[in-house]
């Protein structure tokens, strides 16, 4: 998926909760190259509300290669809120590949365990949705089949996601 934009981070907000996602995965920095790549679409700290969603920063966690954020989300008119974990990799640059594997796989290690086999959709986006978000899903998803199948084949299921 393509990172919200201004006009948009209600609509997002409104998915997340729509969903009941309780993981969103950013495979981009905000800026890079000192271009603007992701608008950033939560409070710096506090409470923020876009559309009818409020949000509201709980904690944040910055290691070498990437960033855990905790929200909390409330939708105006209801008494229900949930708990939001952002997973910021922030070692892959747009148009480029991570320098080693492990970073990256650590991430997708850490995004794992902290969200259920049964859970609802993981939101993934990047800057434009194609590149990073792609391959963190296809990687994530050769990972699970080779556990059972022992066999890995990129080429089926990246046609099989374009279809």
């Amino acid at each position: 998926m393509q990172g919200p934009l201004p006009e948009t981070f209600g609509d997002f907000w409104r998915m997340v909760w729509e969903q009941r996602s309780a993981t969103i995965v950013m495979m981009t920095r905000i800026e890079e190259k000192s271009r603007v790549k992701c608008d950033q679409y939560w409070p710096n700290r506090g409470t923020e509300t876009y559309g009818f969603i409020q949000v509201m920063l709980l904690d944040t966690i910055e290691l070498a290669t990437f960033c855990v954020r905790t929200f909390s989300l409330h939708k105006n008119g209801s008494s229900e809120k949930r708990e939001i974990r952002q997973f910021q990799f922030t070692a892959w640059l747009d148009h480029g590949v991570p320098e080693y594997p492990t970073p990256f796989l650590a991430f997708l290690r850490r995004v794992k365990t902290c969200n259920a086999p049964d859970a609802d959709p993981v939101v993934v986006h990047c800057s434009v949705g194609v590149g990073r978000t792609g391959c963190f899903i296809v990687i994530d998803a050769m990972l699970e089949r080779l556990k059972p199948e022992k066999t890995v084949d990129v080429y089926s299921h990246v046609t099989l996601m374009r279809s």
